[in-house]
């Protein structure tokens, strides 16, 4: 009787891990399922040539953007804009020319006349951390 309630107590404990697990899973995924309109998600910024900086990202709709970007997180006073698609798309990509490898630069992405970065701020990076 005693094995019997051990048996049935160690796989109701194996059963809630698994589950637990699994909703965890589920629940922390990557997934851009409550991601919707122009927001912009899956954000990559690449090292490109030389002095160059490739920032990506995708939006659930057809969305214009550009990237508002500087040396300073209270003056973003520069644009770089996505050439390479139509005016609105659900993919973007923005290539930035002409930066300072050592120097770290702010951005935000600009979806449909919306700013976006890291609550409520500009994002940050420079060539030598990417």
């Amino acid at each position: 009787m005693k094995n019997r309630i051990v048996v049935i107590f160690g796989v109701i404990l194996i059963l809630g891990v698994l589950l637990s697990v699994i909703v965890f899973k589920v629940s922390g995924s990557v997934d851009s399922t409550y991601i919707e309109g122009c927001t912009p998600y899956n954000i990559d910024i690449k090292r490109g040539e030389s002095s160059t900086v490739n920032i990506i990202w995708k939006t659930k709709d057809k969305c214009s953007g550009y990237i508002v970007y500087g040396s300073e997180m209270k003056d973003l006073d520069m644009v770089a804009v996505d050439l390479d698609n139509e005016i609105t798309s659900k993919e973007h990509q923005v290539v930035i020319k002409g930066l300072v490898s050592s120097k770290e630069y702010y951005f935000s992405i600009v979806s449909d006349d919306i700013d976006y970065g890291k609550s409520g701020l500009p994002l940050r990076f420079s060539i030598d951390s990417l």
